[in-house]
């Protein structure tokens, strides 16, 4: 896992952590799906989990986490947020609101889980197999 403070090049930076890992791990066919999956993860913690001076002052860290578990390899992104990821209906004309939508459709399951104390880490599992 890694701490990503909040930058310009945040997405690009989680989006290589995760490459240089799968790719470790001999799982180059993950690469392009996760490449996807984290950014819609990262981003959702950006907008939604860091309150609203952090991203100014880049002071708030996301935790990006990658685990291989059996057949699944699991990607993790904590911020210090304790709302619930709201899947919103996307429309037509929206330019945003579908980064749910998208990780659920390119995974094989997702959610999120209230962490100790403060925030909560949003995942999403693809299959290694």
């Amino acid at each position: 896992s890694t701490l990503f403070p909040y930058t310009t090049l945040f997405r690009s930076t989680a989006r290589e952590f995760a490459t240089k890992t799968l790719r470790s791990w001999g799982l180059p066919d993950l690469v392009d799906d996760a490449a996807v999956i984290i950014s819609e993860l990262v981003t959702n913690a950006v907008r939604h989990g860091l309150p609203p001076y952090a991203a100014a002052a880049g002071d708030m860290p996301i935790k990006l986490t990658l685990v291989r578990q059996g057949s699944f390899v699991v990607f993790i992104v904590c911020d210090p947020s304790d709302d619930d990821p709201k899947m919103r209906s996307a429309d037509d004309v929206c330019e945003n609101g579908r980064g749910l939508h998208v990780i659920e459709a390119l995974s094989r399951v997702w959610g999120w889980t209230p962490l100790p104390g403060t925030g909560k880490a949003v995942w999403a599992a693809l299959s290694a197999s």
